[in-house]
């Protein structure tokens, strides 16, 4: 009996690629269609940035939840894959305006005929409607997307919302956009829209809609890391920084007790890079003399420190840390960033005595 035939392996001339889905440029885009294509593209301040900082030593600072080893819900795993239909729609749809953009109302009714419940093609309809000066049109036509839109697809409806508001914001009056604001808190989360509201003012400089927004968001989620790390990134930006303190007073009044070493890391982190610095490592060091052994804590201490590029900084810092008594594993991983950090920024010699330092270590730990 002869062996099956090998298969030829394709050569890379003879394969035909796909062609990658294109997204439309920004020249082809109206302001307000970009404006709020990156209010939904924006990556949220939370815990979440400090988790990815932190990712590489999680498993070691903190136990592993029994939570983390379920297999993922039947819920989990349809909502996974609706977002994966959903990316898929949306690259079609971005690669379909972007080989031949619309150039008239024909041409963007058929396009919404064909995808119904995509955010992208109404927005862009919507914004080519404003080009023309058709702005009672533009407004007709958000709301009929958003009467359109099946209620099943909440972020598509959430992103014709949020266009709609920064297009009232940007063409109509104040009282326009506050009644419209109210119409999308009525029908969306709140959170959500109280914090893409947010953006939409900070970004069109409007402080004191701002500060409308954060008194009713503190107020009525006054349980919420993200929304209380917005009022403080908002006091910072506008240079308040006793403003940002008083601010992280208050959050930690109102949060529960379990989320204020994940207020005061994520506000520390805002000082490092939007306040001053120095208030940033105070932070820090608060939380570390009650918290020593947090690894991740330090591993993000450490990249604040690293990024501003003072070496005796970061340097007296890497001796601290190597100087603690945690367990081995720890101790390694905060070993390797030291000589790591002094391959990559320092000298020979700065190379030689981290390894002399990590051989004390273990030797100290083998007891020689």
């Amino acid at each position: 009996m002869q062996p099956p035939p090998k298969k030829k392996r394709k050569s890379e001339g003879g394969q035909q690629k796909r062609p990658k889905a294109a997204a439309a440029s920004q020249e082809d885009v109206h302001p307000v269609a970009q404006a709020v294509q990156a209010v939904v593209a924006a990556e949220p301040t939370g815990w979440e940035e400090l988790d990815g900082q932190a990712q590489d030593v999680q498993q070691q600072a903190e136990p592993v939840q029994e939570e983390a080893h379920k297999k993922p819900t039947k819920h989990a795993k349809k909502r996974a894959k609706d977002d994966r239909e959903r990316q898929i729609r949306e690259a079609e749809m971005r690669r379909m305006v972007g080989d031949a953009a619309p150039s008239s109302i024909t041409e963007f009714e058929q396009l919404v005929l064909s995808a119904p419940n995509s955010s992208f093609v109404w927005i862009k309809y919507f914004a080519f409607l404003i080009s023309l000066g058709e702005l009672d049109k533009a407004r007709t036509l958000a709301d009929r997307a958003l009467q359109t839109i099946s209620y099943r697809e909440e972020d598509e409806k959430f992103n014709v919302w949020v266009a709609y508001l920064n297009m009232e914001n940007l063409y109509g009056s104040e009282d326009a956009t506050l009644a419209l604001l109210s119409r999308a808190l009525s029908h969306t989360d709140a959170r959500r829209t109280y914090l893409a509201a947010v953006d939409i003012f900070e970004r069109s400089q409007k402080g004191h809609l701002v500060e409308q927004c954060l008194k009713a968001m503190t107020r009525k989620f006054n349980d919420s890391v993200e929304v209380w790390l917005r009022a403080v990134k908002f006091r910072l930006t506008s240079g308040d920084a006793e403003g940002a303190r008083k601010t992280l007073d208050r959050s930690l009044q109102s949060l529960p007790q379990f989320e204020h070493v994940r207020m005061i890391t994520q506000a520390g982190l805002l000082e490092f890079k939007i306040g001053d610095p120095e208030r940033g490592r105070s932070v820090f060091e608060g939380v570390l003399r009650n918290h020593p052994k947090r690894l991740d804590l330090w591993s993000v201490y450490l990249d604040q420190e690293v990024a501003g590029g003072d070496q005796q900084r970061i340097r007296a810092l890497f001796e601290r840390a190597t100087h603690l008594q945690l367990p081995p594993k720890k101790m390694k991983f905060l070993f390797k960033r030291y000589l790591d950090y002094e391959k990559a920024h320092g000298t020979a010699e700065g190379v030689e005595h981290v390894k002399k330092r990590a051989l004390e270590y273990v030797e100290a730990q083998a007891g020689v």
